[in-house]
């Protein structure tokens, strides 16, 4: 039986923790074993690995009901579901949670590519996957991302909130104190680098 993909719902998104909990979370589980063996092990064996990595759930801000977090480059900001189709005609999820369920999608950008989920070997890599974050209780912990051009050897990128925005910027540059929380894992076939971590994000202090 295939993992069901859910509609929008806003509350998925704000349901999220804050970074700060999000990493307590995590903190407190065997997060580093876990994903750099078991759960980078689903990845490689269903071969979509340079297509989808881990992300660690949180959220940026909190949406109103009609509103839905979309990228559009290297910034990401509210908008409108209700704005119309043709606005919203390029825009595809990019994270997902697992739920009780199915999979839920939380946050989007503009891009007319989608993950097809429907297709071989995406629908056996969903059950496999939900089943090992289910058996280590890190549905809450971990979600799954599109990664888009990144790939291993990219190098790594920051995440900053301002306002209502969330920017992406080059690792080097620092745009506000603080410190920085992995948030974003991609996996490797390569024994010699089996996994990079491809994403923080800047906590503030």
């Amino acid at each position: 039986m295939a993992l069901q993909v859910l509609p929008y719902s806003v509350e998925h998104y704000n349901s999220l923790p804050e970074l700060e909990d999000a990493k307590k979370h995590s903190d407190s589980a065997n997060v580093p074993d876990i994903l750099y063996t078991e759960i980078g092990a689903v990845f490689i064996r269903h071969h979509v690995e340079t297509t989808l990595g881990m992300i660690l759930l949180h959220n940026h801000f909190f949406l109103e009901p009609n509103e839905m977090l979309v990228a559009f480059q290297s910034t990401a900001y509210p908008w409108d579901t209700t704005s119309g189709a043709t606005q919203l005609s390029g825009v595809n999820a990019t994270a997902w949670r697992f739920t009780d369920s199915g999979l839920a999608p939380y946050e989007f950008a503009y891009t007319p590519v989608a993950v097809p989920f429907d297709h071989h070997p995406m629908p056996s890599f969903l059950l496999e996957l939900a089943a090992v974050l289910k058996k280590w209780n890190l549905t809450n912990i971990f979600g799954l991302c599109s990664l888009g051009e990144v790939s291993v050897g990219t190098p790594k990128a920051m995440e900053f909130t301002e306002g209502r925005a969330n920017i992406t910027y080059p690792f080097d540059i620092r745009p506000n104190e603080g410190s920085a929380v992995d948030a974003m894992w991609q996996f490797s076939s390569d024994p010699l680098n089996s996994s990079s971590q491809a994403l923080s994000e800047r906590q503030g202090d």
